[in-house]
């Protein structure tokens, strides 16, 4: 008895400590599924906090992108416009010189008219001062032949006295 008695005490102890070793196992494994739970607590605000941060970002990246394109498609229309405006002042510019042009050679034709009109009509003065052999032979012909007819009717009309004078005075003449 004493021996199962000391026997059941050794059980007792042994027990004892395989209790406390077991509630020790059992506080650091209490105490690890704390650690671990905090762990996952912080990694799950973590991720939380990346993706909130990652949506701000994209977001914000988003607008930037859209008011660079803005400003981008701002600043190509603007040098559209900048040089349509040069090259409407060229045209302008070109469209001037034209004229000017155009007006330089009529005053230049008009000077060229005035002083050729003003040379022919010197010319002309001078023909009509000249003679002319050929005007003055023509002119006489003319004459006589007008004068032909003239003279037959005068004699047909005068006594016959009168028109052997007439013809006694184109002899003499």
């Amino acid at each position: 008895m004493v021996n199962d008695y000391e026997k059941l005490f050794r059980e007792n102890d042994r027990l004892k400590e395989d209790l406390e070793r077991s509630k020790k196992d059992n506080e650091q494994y209490q105490q690890l599924e704390k650690n671990l739970k905090d762990t996952l607590l912080v990694a799950q605000k973590t991720a939380e906090e990346v993706t909130t941060n990652a949506r701000k970002n994209a977001e914000e990246m988003r607008e930037n992108t859209a008011k660079e394109c803005q400003n981008m498609r701002r600043e190509a229309e603007m040098h559209a416009k900048s040089q349509l405006d040069e090259a409407a002042d060229k045209v302008r510019s070109i469209v001037a010189e034209y004229d000017r042009l155009v007006r330089e050679k009529n005053q230049f034709l008009r000077k060229i008219k005035v002083a050729m009109e003003s040379e022919l009509a010197v010319v002309s003065e001078t023909l009509d001062m000249l003679p002319d052999p050929e005007r003055e032979e023509h002119q006489l012909k003319a004459a006589g032949t007008q004068a032909e007819p003239l003279q037959k009717a005068i004699q047909e009309q005068q006594p016959a006295p009168a028109a052997a004078a007439m013809k006694k005075e184109e002899q003499e003449g």
